[in-house]
């Protein structure tokens, strides 16, 4: 009997379980550690360029 209820609830954890999937997949492409990441890449060439010079 309490197996008929598990179905919908399980397809509900799946399906909230997707969408902080993809949210986390956005954020790390297009938010803030990627904006970290490039201004780490630009400083450390920064730094590099001087050193050479």
């Amino acid at each position: 009997m309490i197996s008929d209820n598990l179905l919908p609830i399980a397809m509900f954890v799946f399906v909230i379980m997707m969408i902080g999937l993809v949210l986390t997949f956005i954020e790390f492409r297009y938010g803030e550690p990627k904006r970290q990441q490039d201004k780490a890449d630009r400083d450390a060439g920064a730094v590099g360029k001087d050193k050479a010079s």
